[in-house]
Formats: structure tokens, C-alpha cells, sequence
């Protein structure tokens, strides 16, 4: 496995990887299965030919994203040329002065958004983070993704970490909700579908430590990179962790729908769903 990746990272480097998409996307017998089962699943009216195009799209576009992170790690000073949408909503997070979580989905190019936040604005991060099972291509990621200024955090036992993150070290803590999660410890909420399981720490941590939720995705839009930010909400009184929740699956669903495309598809995000 890693000697294959270490051909894919190669081919990333060299900028052919994303002109390849055509050849993985139809041997991907796998995940292809996958990525249309969930754009049935959300986009029920759309005709088979669209939701073609936007698996087609979501190849192409995420192979893209591959060799750009590693062009970003390579030329750092490229992402002060990425604009920003909604500037006032993390200049409003940043004078609160209170802690600040950044939601966010596997959408887009994930990975630079930490980045272009430390450099623009001079506000450490930290990011929670799936580690992947074999160690070298773990090792990779680990240097594409942190450094001193963005801290990795591992998503099993973290909770010290976070909570030490976010209070004593003031950093901005960067989570992805969006995927399949226990179903056990999740809120159900409607997903583009009724009963989708969702993540409810950043509700429940909101809560607890009186934090300001921003959401925020790093996206290519008419061909450049942009991050687009949301207002910040806080959990009041009047909030319930559902509701909480509830909001952040809308934001994000509206980011989707707005560019179905840019979504990582390839996960069965509703496969603990009754549909």
C-alpha cells in the first residue's frame, strides 16, 4: 500500500495525477458504488446524467485537491493569494475573545484552510484528525497537515487535548463533522434526509465551555481557491443540543448543494440511516 501511494504522491507532484481521473473513476469499482448510492440518496430529483457528471467532477476535482495540498507544502506563500469570503465573521470569532471552534466537512480542499487562518490572521490552530492505519503514508499526512502553529490532535481520547487546546494554549480548534458517526452518542437530524446520525461534540463542547462556532470551507470557486466563512453562533440558554446540531448539518448541506461536486461522496455516510 504505501509504495503505491508513494507512486500516486509522485504523480501528485508532477501535476498528471488529476489527468488520470478518468482511468480511477472507471476501475473504481468500490467506491464508485458508494458515491452514487449517496447522491441517490441526496439528490433524488436530479436526472442520472447530472449525478454522473458530479461523480465524474468529484474524481477530477479530488485528485486535483491531492496535488494542490502538496503544491501548498511545497510553495507556502500561494496561500496568501487565496481570498476570503466572509472576512467579518472570523475577524467577529477573533474579538470575542472566547474560545473558537472551526466546523467544517470533507469539502473542498479540507486540508488548507488551518494554513491560510494561521498566516492571515496569526492564530495557532489545532485539528482533530483520524490517524491512518499504515504508519509511513500516517507519517505523510502528518507533515502536510501540521507544524508548530497547527497542532494534530488524534480523535480517540482526545478530549484533554481539545479542552487544553482551546483554553490554555487559545488556539482555534478545527473539527470535520460530516461523516457517519456511533450511533450511540449521536444526534439525529435531517441531513437532506430525516434520522441522519451527526456528530454532536462541537454542540455539546460549545456548551460546556462557552465557545463561539464558526463554520468555514476551503473551496475552488471559477477555478481559484477561496475560503468561505459563516456567521458564528454561540449555545444559549434557549439552545438545545440537537438544535445546535441541527444547524451546523444545514450549513453544511447548503454548502453542498451549492457545489455537489466539491463533496467527498466515497464515504457511506448513510449506511446507519433507515431510508
Amino acid at each position: 500500500m504505501y509504495y503505491l501511494f508513494r507512486i500516486f504522491y509522485a504523480m501528485a507532484s508532477l501535476k498528471i495525477l488529476s489527468k488520470l481521473w478518468p482511468l480511477v473513476y472507471y476501475l473504481d469499482f468500490f467506491r464508485k458504488k458508494i458515491v452514487f448510492k449517496n447522491l441517490n440518496i441526496a439528490f433524488p430529483e436530479k436526472p442520472k446524467k447530472e449525478k454522473v457528471k458530479i461523480a465524474k467532477n468529484t474524481y477530477k476535482n479530488f485528485l486535483t485537491f491531492f496535488e494542490d495540498t502538496i503544491d501548498f507544502k511545497k510553495h507556502p506563500e500561494k496561500l496568501d493569494e487565496i481570498d476570503v469570503i466572509g472576512e467579518e465573521y472570523i475577524l467577529k470569532a477573533l474579538n470575542s475573545d472566547r474560545p473558537i471552534i472551526l466546523v467544517t466537512a470533507h469539502f473542498g480542499n479540507w486540508e488548507i484552510a488551518p494554513k491560510v487562518i494561521y498566516r492571515r490572521y496569526k492564530k495557532p490552530m489545532a485539528v482533530i484528525m483520524r490517524e491512518i492505519e499504515n504508519p509511513k503514508i500516517n507519517k505523510f499526512f502528518k507533515k502536510i497537515r501540521g507544524d508548530e502553529n497547527i497542532k494534530l490532535i488524534n480523535k480517540k481520547g482526545s478530549s484533554r487535548e481539545i479542552v487544553k487546546s482551546l483554553l490554555r494554549e487559545k488556539r482555534i480548534l478545527g473539527i470535520l463533522i460530516d461523516q457517519n458517526t456511533n450511533s450511540s452518542t449521536a444526534v439525529k437530524v435531517n441531513f437532506f434526509i430525516p434520522d441522519t446520525p451527526f456528530n454532536p461534540a462541537v454542540s455539546k463542547l460549545a456548551k460546556s465551555i462557552n465557545a463561539v462556532v464558526i463554520p468555514g470551507f476551503s473551496y475552488k470557486k471559477d477555478g481559484k481557491y477561496v475560503i468561505e466563512f459563516k456567521d458564528i453562533r454561540e449555545f444559549t440558554k434557549n439552545d438545545t443540543v440537537e438544535g445546535f446540531t441541527q444547524w451546523q448539518a444545514d450549513v453544511i448541506e447548503d454548502m453542498i448543494k451549492k457545489h455537489p461536486d466539491q463533496y467527498y461522496w466515497f464515504h457511506n455516510r448513510w449506511k446507519r440511516t433507515k431510508k
